[in-house]
């Protein structure tokens, strides 16, 4: 079963006012068509599935989306390509991507097909999108291949006279040219006092002498996210650096543990979140314990304390704990694991252990 029958199956198939369904945003359109473009959209009715490009995408297109898929070239405003397969479908109520379509976008359709009844689809492809199949696994596993060996590279490479900079762009370069799509998202390479800050950017400061260097990065393979973070030491960890370390090894250990098929989000947070808090740094750990990942690397579902919904078998989520105490330094470690029936199957296959430089 494709992707775009398992949507109109599972979401159509009790709705006896489906005429059609307009899909717009970036992700979803990859997602059903497995052809990447800034613009488009997706018209599904309940017997044809169109894939509308401008004439940027419109040759290749051609070439590389297969059935069930028809290519419209749009030349001009994509509200007039849309219009004559309206008519042609006699479609009278759409549905549209109310968490993605933007509200001046939605104004236009509106006013223009003004007879038309608009209705919302949520998140329906997004829940879809949270369970991968075994393509998109694989996909994922070659992304995270590429990123484990750029961390085995960046060991070698971090010395006293590299700045956080440096060390963004080596993992970036080197995940590019060993098989990389390119990057997940921005490389995060901070060291010493900025090691706090969870999502801190890389600056052209060296890095810090007998300090913590924490890097997040991921690349992209197919389409799809890796995402990992490592905290290493340039020189020598003190003993606090060290038992603040071992406190976020020792709760992501504890997240794995409760991980399968059917467990709540909150519970998994939680059996890290406590944890951390038991040894006495609440207040010091202010994000989610994981998020899903996929085409994007924010995605559904998440272990978080207010995710109280369980988790199917077939997700993949980061499990990153950490602790950051500000103005002094901060731990982040993070994997991705495949949510199965009875536990984890972890894809991160770097060194967890406190490295010395």
């Amino acid at each position: 079963m494709t992707r775009v029958e398992r949507f109109k199956k599972s979401f159509f198939n009790d709705k006896t006012s489906f005429d059609a369904c307009l899909v717009t945003s970036r992700s979803n359109r990859f997602y059903l068509t497995d052809f990447s473009s800034s613009d488009g959209i997706v018209l599904l009715t309940t017997d044809k599935s169109y894939l509308i490009v401008d004439f940027r995408y419109y040759e290749m297109a051609k070439s590389k989306v297969s059935t069930p898929f028809e290519i419209i070239l749009a030349d001009g405003r994509f509200s007039d390509a849309v219009e004559p397969l309206f008519n042609k479908h006699c479609i009278k109520r759409i549905w549209i991507e109310d968490l993605e379509m933007s509200v001046s976008t939605l104004e236009i359709y509106k006013k223009r097909f003004s007879e038309m009844e608009f209705l919302y689809i949520g998140n329906a492809l997004t829940e879809q999108r949270a369970v991968k199949d075994e393509r998109e696994i694989e996909l994922i596993k070659k992304a995270q291949k590429i990123t484990d060996s750029a961390f085995v590279h960046i060991l070698n490479y971090i010395s006293e006279d590299k700045t956080e900079k440096d060390v963004a762009l080596e993992l970036e370069f080197f995940m590019r040219s060993h098989g990389s799509d390119g990057i997940a998202f921005d490389t995060i390479s901070v060291s010493g006092a900025k090691s706090s800050l969870p999502h801190g950017t890389p600056s052209d400061i060296l890095l810090t002498k007998n300090s913590f260097i924490t890097m997040d990065f991921g690349a992209r393979f197919g389409g799809y996210c890796a995402d990992m973070t490592r905290t290493v030491v340039l020189g020598r960890a003190s003993d606090k650096m060290f038992e603040v370390y071992n406190t976020v090894l020792e709760a992501q250990r504890l997240a794995l543990c409760k991980i399968k098929s059917g467990v709540l989000g909150s519970v998994v947070d939680a059996a890290a979140r406590d944890y951390i808090y038991s040894k006495g740094y609440e207040g010091c750990f202010g994000h989610s314990t994981g998020h899903g990942l996929g085409i994007e690397v924010h995605e559904s579902p998440s272990f978080s304390p207010n995710y109280k919904i369980s988790i199917p078998e077939g997700c993949i989520l980061s499990v990153e704990p950490g602790i950051y105490l500000e103005g002094e330094f901060g731990v982040r470690i993070e994997d991705i694991v495949v949510v199965r029936e009875f536990g984890c199957e972890n894809l991160t296959n770097s060194p967890k252990h406190l490295i010395e430089i």
